[in-house]
């Protein structure tokens, strides 16, 4: 006989921590980043118990994408959201999981215990600052995959996204030593974009997981946290919590 329940697969390798089963979750982004988190989600039992995973993403798959995606050649020109739940329920077929090929601005994020903003887009990061009421973790690649960074905010306290993008235009909490300057690759018609590999992606998605863990285990946790995936560059701010920003259109609403 072989143990293959749900709470087993989900704590055999976290004995004593808190798991994310029975929790609603709300995963928008279902990109570079999403891909490889939502599969993490999972496995520490998103969607199981009782709970929840949705996914939220309007885009669709480009051969373009292949190169630092989780999903594959066979998903090409289909909706992320939904083939991407599509996998994760041939890799657990008991998960819970609901995507939602909308912009996020058009699904109700209400009610859910944790919101994970995994697009990389800061505008959408303001916008998401102000209209979740939900506690919210954000992940995001900076520069050119130079490091990974997560922001979590649970309660009314605690500095937002926007709050850190109002330090970081005055010059504090920015991530590496010299600041970034952007690195674009690509032209004619496939167009500019941002080059960094995978293993960017992963890391940023890990990292993501541990915050989230941190969260429903109720562990100690900076709210923004980095990690440095280029060693030609060093790091400016370590591991810490922002307080609100006295500036924040956010905050001061």
């Amino acid at each position: 006989m072989i143990r293959l329940d749900d709470k087993y697969v989900c704590e055999r390798n976290i004995p004593g921590q808190t798991t994310l089963v029975g929790k609603r979750i709300g995963l928008i982004g279902c990109g570079t980043i999403g891909g490889y988190l939502a599969e993490m989600l999972m496995k520490a039992g998103a969607g199981l118990g009782g709970g929840e995973l949705l996914l939220i993403d309007d885009d669709y798959l480009l051969p373009q994408n292949l190169g630092r995606h989780r999903l594959g050649f066979n998903r090409v020109f289909q909706d992320k959201a939904s083939a991407l739940a599509d996998e994760l329920q041939v890799s657990m077929p008991a998960v819970k999981v609901r995507p939602f090929v909308n912009k996020a601005q058009n699904v109700n994020l209400d009610g859910l215990d944790l919101i994970i903003d995994a697009t990389g887009e800061e505008a959408f990061g303001h916008w998401l600052a102000k209209a979740a009421s939900s506690p919210l973790l954000h992940v995001w690649i900076e520069g050119a995959g130079v490091a990974v960074r997560t922001l979590t905010k649970q309660n009314a306290r605690q500095g937002c996204y926007r709050c850190l993008f109002e330090h970081n235009r005055e010059g504090g909490l920015v991530s590496v030593r010299g600041g970034l300057k952007p690195i674009f690759a690509g032209q004619g018609c496939e167009g500019l974009y941002v080059p960094f590999p995978a293993s960017v992606s992963i890391q940023a998605a890990a990292l993501a997981l541990e915050a989230a863990l941190a969260w429903v285990g109720g562990k100690p946790w900076h709210a923004l946290s980095i990690r440095l995936t280029d060693t030609n560059h060093e790091l400016e701010t370590t591991d810490c919590s922002p307080l609100k920003h006295p500036g924040c259109p956010v905050c001061s609403s």
